[in-house]
């Protein structure tokens, strides 16, 4: 399982990467936490992978630590130290998704405990939602837009498709109006739906 990776790679990561005796640069004084035990002091926002049984907890200085059986703890640390807004898992997939506060899309992948991808979004990201089982991911923005994108384990990259629902779309199919650009709160599947293309999303505005 990658999660008993993750573990054994972090160990691995930290005893090969001492210093001999003797050896001291200037870069090995560039002190950075590997291993974290515990809550983080700052957390704020969480996400659970209920197939590997994995807790991820965000924190407001831009790091990620997962928690899992086992006795598996790992810290994710982001070049960017900014508050993170969206946590999910891509469910049983080994990857997980965060949204920082200045919308930057990052997709963790948790063997290597590196970022395997990021898009910079251009517009102010107010909703979002992983579709169950999939790589597929929603993005509702100020501007009332949602948008779908695709992860590509593959080849490693965030992919924008181009499939996109607006608000003034919705208010003609539903014979009300909406006011313009009206921010989305909420992007959730139906938890009934079949996967029907005419019932698979519920979404929320302001």
């Amino acid at each position: 399982m990658f999660a008993k990776r993750f573990l054994q790679k972090a160990i691995h990561h930290d005893q090969h990467n001492l210093p001999q005796h003797g050896s001291l640069t200037s870069a090995d004084l560039d002190l950075q936490i590997a291993i974290h035990y515990g809550i983080p002091s700052t957390a704020s926002i969480l996400a659970f992978d209920h197939s590997q049984r994995l807790l991820a907890i965000a924190t407001l200085d831009g790091r990620i630590k997962v928690i899992g059986g086992d006795n598996i703890e790992g810290l994710l640390i982001s070049p960017n130290q900014l508050p993170y807004k969206y946590l999910e898992f891509l469910q049983n997939q080994g990857f997980l998704v965060s949204i920082t506060n200045d919308n930057e899309i990052q997709v963790w992948n948790l063997e290597s405990r590196s970022i395997a991808s990021c898009l910079q979004w251009e517009s102010n990201i107010t909703a979002f939602s992983v579709i169950s089982g999939s790589h597929f991911m929603y993005i509702g923005d100020e501007y009332g837009l949602v948008s779908v994108l695709k992860y590509d384990a593959d080849e490693g990259k965030l992919i924008q498709l181009p499939y996109k629902i607006s608000s003034n779309s919705l208010s003609e199919l539903a014979g009300f109006p909406l006011p313009n650009h009206q921010p989305v709160v909420g992007v959730l599947p139906q938890p009934c739906s079949s996967g029907n293309r005419q019932d698979i999303l519920k979404l929320s505005y302001l």
